[in-house]
């Protein structure tokens, strides 16, 4: 959904609510009145999900501004060849990006974890504020049954939620791969002639763009399985052939090696540093959150223990003693909402898969460097093979660690 759209199915929810609630008020009907809280509560979850989705496009929009000089001190020299600029290397299919999965994926757990403390806080002011057996107190109790079968049958409906967000990725990355692997002629393309290469190309993205999760993972591997199961890692390859058969010459050696430098390497470089600064950033903010709802609950908690301590919650009590019981009530499931958001980004999590791999390949970039800065002969290559290799198993690596990190059979929801 567009951000325009979005923008209007929030400004529509919005007039609908005030329509409604002006209807209430003016006719004072039964079916205004009981299906007001009803309304309201479907207002909020459409704010919340569109408004997620919409700080988050801003907030990624921000932060690509903040981090545009950075980017831009990246950026390669113009006279360093792009991937695509070679032969038989193909740029990534367009498609649902992880980006846009990923924000699904975390609006839907947004939601799931506010539904339990929205469901409280209905309850809560049906029974402190509002007469018993009154319209809108009957509203409210709606309201809750609304919220409860809401998250049940989301939870229910949504198993594996976090899958599509993986699958994308994971396809996403291993399209990229395959890109590189291919400019260095190592795994599937070592010793291939440029035709023999392009169909082995052809037949391994076909066998990609169709792959299920299952699939991904065997594809994923640094190695070809033979027909006897048995498997042939790509490194031992590399030193097998030596440099027997190596169709570039030295200096289109180099100038792939400085290719894969620039827009491979150094670009994942500066992909882990952002995304671990942001990571840190969102749990910072998050723990924040958490421990203020947790102090505050317990502040909470003590005034209405004072409270029930001094008899000033009668069957008459003050308004100041409603909106504490309302706080009581409703501090605690804050709680476990900021901790269920929390558990949802692992953000701390990620930031330390992310900063282990930046670190691992800030070391490949400094080996790479000095095979530059070394005679141009046929062993160089070889090794630059090896060093490829080597990265995309690093690369490999943090993906399999990124998808034990996010990935779910179903939503945390206390079911």
């Amino acid at each position: 959904m567009r951000t325009s759209v979005r923008i209007w199915v929030v400004v529509g929810v919005s007039l609908a609510l005030s329509a409604w609630t002006t209807a209430a008020v003016l006719s004072g009907a039964k079916v205004f009145v009981v299906s007001l809280p009803v309304v309201g509560v479907i207002w909020l979850l459409v704010l919340l999900d569109c408004g997620y989705l919409l700080g988050r496009r801003w907030a990624h929009r921000r932060r690509r501004r903040a981090a545009r000089p950075r980017r831009e001190a990246w950026a390669p020299a113009p006279e360093i060849r792009r991937p695509i600029d070679y032969p038989n290397i193909l740029p990534r299919p367009a498609g649902d990006t992880p980006v846009d999965q990923q924000g699904r994926y975390r609006a839907t757990g947004i939601r799931l974890a506010v539904l339990p403390a929205l469901a409280v806080m209905c309850l809560t002011v049906q029974t402190v504020f509002l007469e018993h057996g009154g319209d809108l107190g009957l509203g409210f109790v709606l309201a809750e049954c609304l919220l409860l079968v809401s998250m049940v049958w989301t939870v229910w409906t949504s198993q594996e939620p976090s899958q599509p967000w993986v699958t994308s990725r994971i396809r996403a990355e291993l399209f990229r791969r395959e890109m590189f692997l291919l400019l260095a002629a190592v795994g599937p393309y070592l010793g291939r002639t440029d035709e023999e290469a392009g169909q082995v190309r052809d037949a391994r993205l076909s066998r990609l763009a169709a792959a299920g999760p299952a699939e991904l993972g065997t594809f994923a591997r640094l190695s070809d399985r033979g027909p006897d199961g048995t498997e042939s890692p790509w490194q031992d390859a590399v030193r097998q052939q030596g440099d027997g058969s190596l169709p570039a010459t030295p200096a289109e050696t180099t100038e792939r090696m400085r290719t894969y430098l620039d827009y491979r390497v150094k670009r994942q470089i500066l992909f882990f540093e952002l995304a671990a600064g942001t990571c840190e950033r969102t749990e910072d903010r998050l723990g924040r959150t958490a421990k203020a709802a947790v102090l505050a609950a317990v502040a909470v908690a003590v005034a209405y223990a004072v409270l029930l301590h001094s008899g000033r919650t009668g069957d008459d009590p003050s308004t100041t003693s409603s909106v504490i019981a309302l706080l009581a009530a409703g501090l605690p499931p804050l709680c476990n909402m900021a901790l269920a958001v929390q558990n949802l980004f692992a953000s701390q999590r990620l930031a330390a898969s992310y900063r282990e791999t930046r670190q691992e390949l800030l070391e490949h970039e400094h080996t790479l460097r000095g095979l530059l800065a070394g005679p141009a002969d046929a062993e160089r290559a070889v090794r630059f093979r090896s060093l490829v290799v080597r990265v995309e198993s690093t690369l490999t690596e943090e993906l399999r660690r990124w998808r034990i990190i996010v990935a779910k059979s179903e939503f945390d929801a206390g079911l």
